[in-house]
């Protein structure tokens, strides 16, 4: 079994329009999951009309959906960091370049 490599995955450059709609996509996505499963601890809390069936049902699927949404963000930031990375610096080092900073006199 192959392990998938980033570095060998094909060219998705942070400026790409389809990757950052497909990041937005899945941010609104976990927004969305966690607001459905807020509904349902209203729906809990004070019911007018809704079952506690229906409650617990938007709460899992809410909670589900925000779940798999976080994780597909977090993948697609992912991708995105490791592509710039790689970019920004020719040799392929991961670790940040020290920060000089001036001394303040007082």
């Amino acid at each position: 079994m192959q392990r998938h490599d980033p570095l060998q995955a094909r060219h998705c450059s942070p400026a790409d329009g389809r990757t950052l709609v497909l990041l937005g996509f899945w941010m609104r996505s976990a927004f969305v999951g966690a607001a459905c499963a807020a509904a349902g601890v209203a729906s809990m809390i004070h019911p007018q009309g809704a079952s506690s069936v229906t409650a617990l049902i938007l709460i899992g699927v809410g909670i589900g959906f925000a779940c798999l949404a976080w994780q597909r963000t977090a993948a697609r930031l992912d991708r995105i960091d490791t592509n710039t990375s790689i970019q920004s610096r020719g040799d392929g080092a991961s670790s940040p370049r020290p920060v000089v900073r001036a001394s303040v006199s007082s």
